[in-house]
């Protein structure tokens, strides 16, 4: 049965059954296919349509995808991405999904079913239950898959990770990490849905924009951009750079069994929005003895109940940095031998230090490189995707589903963390806590006919 003809019986409310993808010829054109089309979403879909030929792109506002598709005048345009998979499905080889976090796991689980190969914006998905059901489903599927991480296309990162992965700074004692964010209105300014409503913009599909979300009336407060700050719709802080920041520590110190989580300082709660600011305390296995490894996250400002950046900086301990501004965002690690800090949102840029002095990369000893460099940067990201499409090689897409899924649940617990106070433990096999509040933040309905489906 076609795929096309397939979708078209079973509709969004499907077992799991996935059409198994096969490599692509050299000479053979990748049909690609994109979801939101604004913003980031816009140089997604251009640098994916570099490697084939744009055949659909989605987005809820018609005045962004016109604007986007300008120069793709044989691109099939929708503004209801499950539409656009039920009708395009057999056509499409390789989907970008760069729309609000919300839709990320509804409509990378339609595509997936259908064999189709998966590029999906940072945050993967909105809760820890999405990211291991399209972690099972990317596998089973056997489709390459790459997360929108552009810390980890820079070289500078891969070569800071086999740094830390050669054990350089010696047994690693605690990390912290760091954000200025939020820099949109949430908690304690914005906690509660407006009483007023907005007539919904000519053009603009706002049933499409609630997506799996519980229905509400538009308001222009939602969209564009502030979703972000809305528990329906984004992840806070820890969603929207947690996972860039994050993905350094994680991945060059092989931070990947958290076993207690522990919030240390909460902001105002609602059921709305994102606290304004907040600490986490993360302890990890470590790989190197029966320590546990400490990460502590900060966000926001303490005390910011304006729009603009007020309150008391929400930074690690001023003696952490010898020396060093502190900078708006970043981590610091410490171990044994020396610390390394990277004073940037995407880990794209550090130094060490060891003894009394600090070192940049280039004065230091180079380990062994482990991690291909694309050399491309954020475009180079799709390149990877597309090598691994074409070879039929998932694990040549870096920052693929399974790589990326442990920061992307570390980044949902601390949300979770951070509403409920206190501690508890967590494991991440059984996507279950010892404590019944967390459990039930874990996962989340869904609006009839947008379900994301166990794996």
């Amino acid at each position: 049965m076609r795929r096309r003809s397939f979708l078209g019986k079973i509709g969004g409310t499907f077992p799991y059954i996935c059409l198994h993808p096969g490599k692509l010829a050299a000479s053979q054109k990748l049909r690609v296919a994109a979801i939101g089309v604004g913003g980031k979403g816009g140089s997604d879909l251009q640098q994916l349509a570099r490697h084939g030929d744009l055949v659909a792109a989605c987005d809820i506002s018609s005045k962004k995808i016109n604007y986007a598709l300008r120069d793709y005048p044989f691109a099939a345009k929708f503004s209801d991405y499950r539409k656009m998979i039920s009708h395009m499905g057999d056509k499409i080889d390789v989907l970008g999904i760069s729309s609000p976090d919300h839709t990320h796991a509804h409509a990378a689980q339609l595509a997936m079913n259908l064999g189709i190969h998966l590029f999906v914006q940072a945050p993967l998905a909105h809760t820890v239950w999405e990211v291991q059901q399209l972690v099972r489903g990317a596998r089973k599927a056997n489709i390459c898959t790459q997360v929108g991480m552009q810390g980890w296309a820079s070289d500078r990162f891969r070569q800071g990770v086999e740094y830390l992965q050669a054990g350089e700074l010696g047994e690693i004692k605690e990390v912290h990490v760091w954000t200025n964010r939020p820099i949109w209105p949430q908690s304690p300014l914005i906690t509660e849905r407006p009483d007023e409503t907005h007539s919904v913009p000519e053009g603009l599909n706002w049933d499409c924009f609630i997506g799996p979300a519980e229905s509400r009336p538009y308001h222009k407060i939602y969209q564009p951009y502030n979703w972000r700050g809305w528990r329906a719709f984004g992840s806070g802080a820890l969603g929207d750079v947690g996972l860039h920041l994050l993905n350094l520590p994680v991945m060059g110190c092989g931070l990947s069994d958290v076993q207690k989580v522990n919030c240390l300082l909460q902001g105002p709660v609602n059921e709305e929005t994102y606290q304004a600011w907040g600490i986490v305390k993360y302890e990890f296995t470590s790989p190197e003895s029966e320590a546990l490894i400490p990460l502590f996250w900060y966000e926001g400002r303490i005390g910011n109940l304006s729009k603009t950046a007020t309150g008391k900086d929400n930074l690690p301990p001023a003696h952490l940095f010898l020396g060093r501004d502190r900078s708006a965002n970043g981590c610091i690690i410490r171990g044994s031998r020396g610390s390394l800090y990277s004073p940037s949102l995407f880990g794209n840029k550090w130094e060490v230090h060891l003894g009394e002095k600090w070192l940049s990369p280039e004065e230091l000893a180079r380990p062994t490189s482990k991690l291909a460099r694309n050399g491309r940067g954020d475009a180079g990201m799709k390149e990877e995707l597309v090598r691994a499409i074409r070879s039929g090689k998932p694990g040549l897409a870096l920052a693929n589903f399974e790589a990326v899924s442990r920061v992307n649940e570390l980044s949902m617990l601390g949300n979770i963390s951070l509403v409920t106070g206190g501690t508890f433990d967590w494991n991440s096999d059984q996507c279950s806590s010892n404590r019944k509040d967390v459990n039930r933040l874990v996962s989340k309905p869904y609006r009839q006919g947008w379900e994301v489906r166990s794996v």
